[in-house]
């Protein structure tokens, strides 16, 4: 190391030589003009500020209303036709405003790679001095020198290493903004659809009732029935028709977090069709739970990545604060001349003098003990954080594998009891023709098959949910047309 400084002090002193030889060349009337024109082009340097363009809180609302998907996704099919959920995962990572925001924090990161990889510039002082003989005579004397910090070895490096960190862990915040829209695109599609599929179970409910409350009515008219048995009809019509009220808005509010999650007003919405064919179909879901995929997402899930950069930056800073145990030098070379002295014998004749310094912090009451502490309980901390986010990761594959089969199951015992109420419906159908029942008994059936639908529809929608904590806990789509998409869509690189 310190060969290593002698060497660069040796270059600097026969650089500032052959400037002074330079310098000495100058005539006096020139030489004041020299530090007039340090100052000009130091001025000139700090002029080239970039232009600024300031939001226009107005511009920008009224741009994001006028977003529709077959202006802004061109790339994509016309919206009119319905798109797939990767189309609609396309259509948000074009749009999405939080994503935009998450990339554009990763590129402002990634920018301080050039920052670290600047070297230092050196300072220049300007300065005057009075100086007065013993003899009696007295004159100004000018000068300037530089300052020239001699890094310690590796601290470049290091600044480059803790750039480059930074920026990986911002591509991992990106990575996880990504995950986090398709995640939520997902869950509101499938609220979408099954607000949708539930309302049309529930006007068939809503009618099958209706009728039933006007088969009760004619039998309370006829003496048939009691009233309480009639206002007992009208009590579970108008729950049904709170049900589907329900249900209708939340489809409503589906749409708004469709829209949200990618990009786009409400109105862009409009006309479009939600297509997610055969979203129910649960026993066709068949995910690959193989060893090797958890492997993977215990290794390479954002959150885990950014928590091991974090730990990979604090052991960096460890680096850097035993680092500065050793002294770093400035190396000061000046140059002071005077016109006229400060003797007799030299006047109408130019004083020069030549300056080298030196200067170091003296290690003498610490040995950077506190700051080297301070990293070490860091690397600690960020260790034991490492730690906590990856038991975090077993915890959340455990749960969503267990839940899985157990939502699975509960979705075929559903639709198993489906299917026994739609064959008791279509039996009482039948004895209805042959005159062996009434019209009562018949809607009561049709709408206990109704419910029975209800509630396997309810199951297949808790089973999918199963299914998305299983592909969250993953981080990769199991199953649907994303798994064709090229990984590219999952993680983007920073430049």
């Amino acid at each position: 190391m310190q060969g290593r400084h002698t060497a660069f002090v040796a270059v600097i002193a026969d650089c500032w030589a052959s400037f002074i030889v330079s310098w000495r060349r100058v005539t006096p009337s020139s030489a004041a003009t020299v530090p007039i024109a340090l100052c000009a082009a130091l001025l000139a340097a700090c002029a080239g500020v970039p232009t600024r363009t300031p939001p226009d809180p107005a511009a920008t609302a009224q741009a994001f209303a006028a977003r529709r998907l077959d202006n802004l996704a061109s790339a994509l099919p016309p919206p009119a036709a319905g798109w797939d959920r990767a189309q609609w995962l396309d259509a948000a990572l074009l749009l999405n405003p939080q994503l935009a925001e998450a990339r554009a924090r990763a590129t402002a990161v990634a920018a301080g790679e050039r920052t670290a990889a600047q070297i230092r510039n050196p300072t220049l002082n300007l300065f005057g001095e009075y100086v007065t003989a013993a003899a009696g005579g007295a004159a100004w004397l000018y000068g300037l020198s530089m300052d020239f910090l001699l890094q310690r070895p590796g601290d470049r490096s290091r600044a480059k290493r803790s750039a480059a960190l930074e920026t990986q862990a911002a591509q991992s915040d990106v990575a996880e903004s990504i995950w986090q829209v398709r995640t939520a695109l997902r869950q509101s599609l499938l609220d979408v659809v099954y607000a949708r599929d539930e309302a049309a179970l529930l006007q068939q409910l809503v009618a099958a009732r209706e009728k039933l409350q006007e088969s009760a009515r004619a039998n309370l008219d006829a003496g048939e029935i009691a009233g309480g048995e009639a206002l007992r009809t009208q009590l579970e019509l108008s729950v049904a028709r709170q049900r589907l009220n329900q249900i209708s808005m939340q489809g409503s509010e589906a749409g708004g977090r469709l829209a949200a999650a990618v990009g786009v007003p409400a109105a862009a919405l409009d006309g479009i069709p939600l297509l997610w064919p055969q979203w129910d179909g649960i026993g066709a879901l068949s995910p690959d739970l193989s060893g090797s995929i958890r492997q993977e997402a215990l290794i390479d899930r954002p959150d885990l990545v950014r928590a091991l950069r974090e730990y990979d930056l604090a052991e960096t800073t460890l680096q850097g604060e035993v680092a500065r145990r050793w002294p770093e030098f400035h190396i000061t070379p000046g140059y002071a001349w005077d016109n006229g002295g400060v003797r007799e014998n030299q006047l109408n004749e130019t004083l020069h003098d030549n300056e080298l310094g030196m200067s170091l912090e003296l290690p003498i009451f610490n040995r950077n003990e506190g700051p080297i502490g301070e990293a070490v309980a860091r690397r600690e901390l960020a260790g034991k954080h490492l730690e906590s986010v990856q038991a975090g990761l077993f915890m959340q594959m455990e749960q969503a594998e267990r839940n899985w089969p157990r939502a699975r199951q509960a979705w075929r015992d559903a639709t198993d009891a489906a299917v026994l109420a739609r064959q008791h419906g279509e039996a009482e159908q039948r004895a209805l023709n042959a005159g062996a029942s009434d019209r009562p008994t018949l809607l009561l059936a049709q709408i206990e098959a109704i419910e029975a639908q209800l509630l396997a529809l309810q199951a297949a929608y808790e089973a999918q949910q199963a299914f998305a904590a299983l592909e969250d806990a993953y981080r990769r789509p199991l199953e649907g047309p994303e798994c064709a998409m090229p990984m590219s869509w999952r993680t983007e690189k920073i430049s």
